[in-house]
């Protein structure tokens, strides 16, 4: 039987998907855990009988916030689910610093929330928090949880990001929304149509001057969602702190591009290179 739909006014409440007994319990051990890579470890290790047994949805508590999340289906929610101290550590802990005083946050391709839930519970509502998903799907989760929270600095825009203003096409993932991808109208006529605009236009309709940090993780599009934005918008609108998955860089074309535009790697986590912007 598929899940209700979480945005649904006759979805049951929250709490209704709790994890209870073991399952609870189990949870509740691996939240507890400390950071460091031999705590990561056997949080990997005792998580293995909890993807398979975990409802889904699942009501779950993540720092301090009250989330509905799917298990199945999108890696990072179940990772959002399971281990939340330990996903991208590093980059969730940099943006809090950086953020700690204020200012404006662009979550692109938001996915389930991590980040924009991170940076909303990390920093509260001072920071403007800008996130974008073109999946209609994760978009009424992300809906329900901003609505449960009471997230008002959060915005919410159901739009994907690119070179053009318009009509592009949302590719959905194997089995993981996670690996969800947008693609011109001309490369591919399956999937979903979705609205696109690219960041400059953004930024001239809703006014904002600087992005003061910037997340991208677009499965590969993130050149064209960031060269229009460098050639367009003046320097001081880029943001000081820019993180990006840079194992989906293979040709190395967004570390290049982010080099020629002054943005040196300052750190590295397990999958994402946070970037600074040099003076």
């Amino acid at each position: 039987m598929s899940a209700p739909n979480a945005s649904s006014p006759t979805a049951a409440a929250w709490g209704s998907h709790a994890p209870t007994g073991w399952t609870k319990s189990l949870l509740g051990l691996i939240h507890a855990l400390p950071s460091g890579s031999f705590w990561r470890r056997l949080a990997l290790w005792l998580r293995k009988p909890l993807k398979s047994a975990l409802p889904d949805p699942v009501d779950i508590q993540v720092w301090g916030l009250r989330l509905r999340l799917r298990s199945k289906g999108n890696l990072s929610e179940q990772r959002l689910i399971l281990m939340p101290q330990f996903l991208d550590r590093l980059e969730r802990d940099t943006l809090a610093r950086e953020l700690a005083g204020g200012g404006v946050f662009f979550d692109i391709g938001t996915n389930a929330g991590v980040y924009t839930f991170s940076v909303a519970a990390a920093c509260g509502p001072a920071v403007r928090i800008e996130s974008f998903e073109p999946d209609p799907e994760l978009c009424t989760r992300l809906r329900y949880n901003l609505a449960l929270n009471q997230l008002a600095q959060v915005h919410l825009n159901q739009l994907a990001l690119g070179r053009t203003e318009g009509t592009a096409t949302l590719v959905a993932g194997t089995g993981n929304k996670g690996e969800n991808r947008v693609e011109s109208r001309t490369v591919s006529s399956a999937g979903t149509s979705v609205a696109i605009t690219t960041l400059p236009a953004f930024l001239h309709r809703e006014n904002i001057t600087k992005i003061d940090a910037l997340k991208i993780d677009v499965e590969g599009f993130e050149v064209d969602v960031l060269e229009p934005f460098f050639t367009t918008s003046p320097r001081t609108a880029w943001p000081r702190l820019l993180i990006c998955e840079v194992t989906q860089d293979p040709a190395a074309k967004l570390s290049a591009l982010l080099a020629t535009h002054g943005y040196v790697l300052a750190a590295r986590g397990r999958l994402n290179g946070i970037y600074r912007l040099a003076c």
